[in-house]
Formats: C-alpha cells, structure tokens, sequence
C-alpha cells in the first residue's frame, strides 16, 4: 500500500467543519465546484497529503509551486444564533493512481475524524450526453453513510441514489465511512463528460448551499461565466500534460 503522509502548512482549528473532497470526475464538476468556493470563499491552504505514489508534478498557483493534493480551509462563519460553519476542501487537479486510492482514502478519514471534521462530503458526476441551459439544474443524487446525514441531505430533498456503483475515492470513502460510522456522503449530479460542465458544477453548490446555510455559496457566477470557466479549465488541465516524454500522462479519469 502507498505510504501517504499529510503535511501542515499552518495550524488552524477546523473543528465542527464541512469537509469536501474534490478529485477530477466526469465532467470535472469536482474540479469546478472547489476552485469556485476555494477562491469566491477565499480559503487558504492549511496543508498537503503528499506521496511518493502520486503523479509526479508540482502545480504552479499565483507563482508558487503547490503539490497536486492540497487543503483548503475558511475561518469559521458564526450567525446570531451561536451556531457556527466552516468549510474545508481536499483538491487536486490530478486523478490518482488505483494502488494509491485505499491508502488516500484511509488518510483523509484519519485526518478529518483526528481533526474533528462534522462531516465529509465527495463530488462525482454521472454521465450524460445532454446539455443544460441557464434556468435548468442537473439531477443530483446522494449517497449517505449514517442517520445523521441521511437526514440531513433528505430534508433538503435531495434525491437518493438507492442502487447503482460509485468508484474510486468516493466509493472507498463511502463504504469505509458506514463501516467506520462516520459521517461522509457522496453528490452525484449528472454531467456531460465531452467537456467541463460548470452548470452541473453549480448544481452540486445548490445542494452544498442548503447543506451549510450559514456560509453562502452562490452558484449564479457559475451560470453566468460558464464558458470562460470551461475554457480556463480546457486550458489548465492541457497545461498539466507532462513537459518530460519520459513521463505518461495520467489516466482522464478514474471516477464517477
């Protein structure tokens, strides 16, 4: 099994917190819908998983040389009565490879429960060949490991995915979460895997928005700017081809 260590940037008490895990999907909604609510929430990196397992590359943000998994976090958003939010995310821009899912998998439950993260909330998307236009929602779907997220997601009537497959990290992190009794849910919403789909994207910050009220997460811009974040994306993921022919380019995707 890889071996996979987390480093931290800094200390930051991410307590109570909604965590997200974004890994490239169909339709790069998780891709997306991360970089949205990382840079419109304004969230700083706390830390990295780093491993020797990982595609070997360092991702160039604002000037600085990043690694591919990275940890993102706000400062907790307290309303008038008491009750507090936070949001964390987990993203990389590179899929990872199969022998290294498990051992992800099991480093972002040990760290998110050590942490005391609330809950862990994944991203993937369903193919479809459609396309949605500005006042329509993709369908999005969930899977939930525990009454209290179950709950949670129901009350905000969101649909149920009763039977079917998640794969890769979502589904490792699913199944071990219910067996763990921790608190993780996976959205699934559907996504045209032709391109990177921003409004499914903005589908799944519609659910994320009613799952933590108190931190706004308006997917408007989404809608709005759509076809310059396609394009930006197209343009980064080209970018992050390797430069050396020695190197194989990682695989499109593994999820979803």
């Amino acid at each position: 099994m890889a071996e996979i260590e987390y480093v931290p940037y800094k200390d930051k008490d991410i307590t109570g917190s909604f965590c997200i895990v974004s890994f490239p999907t169909v339709g790069l909604i998780s891709t997306i819908a991360a970089n949205f609510l990382i840079k419109n929430l304004k969230l700083e990196r706390i830390g990295a998983f780093l491993s020797d397992d990982f595609f070997p590359a360092a991702i160039i943000q604002d000037g600085v040389p990043t690694p591919p998994v990275k940890v993102y976090a706000g400062d907790h958003v307290c309303g008038s009565n008491g009750e507090c939010e936070q949001i964390v995310v987990i993203s990389s821009e590179l899929p990872v490879k199969p022998t290294s899912v498990m051992a992800l998998a099991d480093n972002i439950l040990k760290w998110t429960n050590e942490m005391g993260c609330r809950i862990t909330v994944t991203i993937e998307g369903i193919n479809t060949d459609e396309s949605l236009s500005f006042d329509e929602d993709a369908k999005v779907f969930y899977v939930s490991t525990t009454p209290m997220v179950e709950e949670m997601l129901s009350s905000i009537k969101s649909e149920k995915l009763e039977s079917g497959m998640v794969s890769g990290l979502s589904g490792i992190l699913l199944y071990k979460g219910h067996l763990m009794d921790l608190n993780v849910a996976t959205l699934l919403a559907e996504a045209n895997m032709e391109f990177p789909d921003s409004r499914s994207a903005a589908a799944v910050l519609r659910v994320l928005d009613k799952m933590v009220p108190g931190i706004h997460m308006d997917p408007a811009p989404l809608f709005e700017e759509a076809d310059k974040i396609e394009g930006e994306i197209k343009k980064a993921m080209t970018q992050l081809k390797p430069t050396s022919p020695s190197l194989q380019e990682p695989p499109h995707s593994m999820y979803g």
